[in-house]
């Protein structure tokens, strides 16, 4: 989304928590636009590549060291953490803690159904969107936003930490800051990116620096094909 670098960079503030907010690499069905939701799906040959390329650029361009990590407990995330380790050395591996409370919004019946097949089913079962099928928007902003609290309580005498976690619920926090910088509704937080959130302690503030950010991937432009499903 952006290739602005100026907040890539590591907190020394202890009166700050940074917070690198990274999406889980392509899988196959992200490709495919298959509703994934809670599916415990695999990354696919480029996501693998994606997070190798992330893990590269934050230990060995940035130096960026994270004090602790978190990660949603499905394995597209915990295979990208993997992907990003690999290129620390082990003294540098901090603690790594999974938590389902990151997990992406589950679509109840119609995870696994293609994003036309979904939309198809909404229609015939009266629904507007595929969007009204599974966990309900409340249940699922108090479940993520809980999970944060509480990160955030656990890591108060740290400076950067890092959170593995899938596109919809990136977007959803950033719901929950009030993140005004672009619509929200066409937000695109693509595969490895990165979000940066400072958590100001003194002051219980979160402020979001930059969402979205590519530059481990390269120069060129990313688009989406298709916002219904990002």
């Amino acid at each position: 989304m952006t290739k602005d670098a100026s907040y890539y960079t590591a907190n020394e503030d202890p009166g700050v928590l940074r917070i690198f907010v990274i999406r889980h690499g392509q899988t196959a069905e992200n490709s495919k636009k298959i509703l994934q939701g809670h599916l415990d799906t695999d990354l696919n040959e480029t996501g693998i590549e994606q997070a190798h390329k992330l893990g590269s650029y934050l230990a060995n361009d940035k130096k960026i060291k994270f004090d602790k990590i978190y990660t949603s407990d499905l394995k597209r995330c915990q295979q990208t953490l993997a992907q990003i380790l690999d290129s620390y050395p082990k003294q540098d591996t901090p603690e790594v803690v999974k938590d389902s409370g990151l997990r992406e919004r589950s679509m109840g019946e119609i995870q696994g159904m293609h994003l036309d097949q979904a939309e198809e089913y909404a229609a015939k079962h009266g629904k507007g969107s595929f969007r009204d099928f599974g966990e309900k928007p409340d249940a699922f902003g108090k479940r993520l936003t809980t999970a944060v609290n509480n990160i955030v309580e656990d890591c108060r005498d740290l400076k950067n930490i890092a959170m593995v976690s899938h596109g919809g619920s990136i977007r959803q926090l950033l719901m929950w800051l009030d993140y005004q910088e672009h619509d929200i509704r066409r937000i695109v937080v693509f595969n490895t990116s990165v979000t940066v959130i400072d958590y100001v302690k003194d002051a219980k503030r979160y402020d979001v620096k930059k969402v979205g950010m590519t530059q481990h991937l390269g120069s060129g432009e990313f688009v989406v094909s298709d916002l219904r499903l990002r």
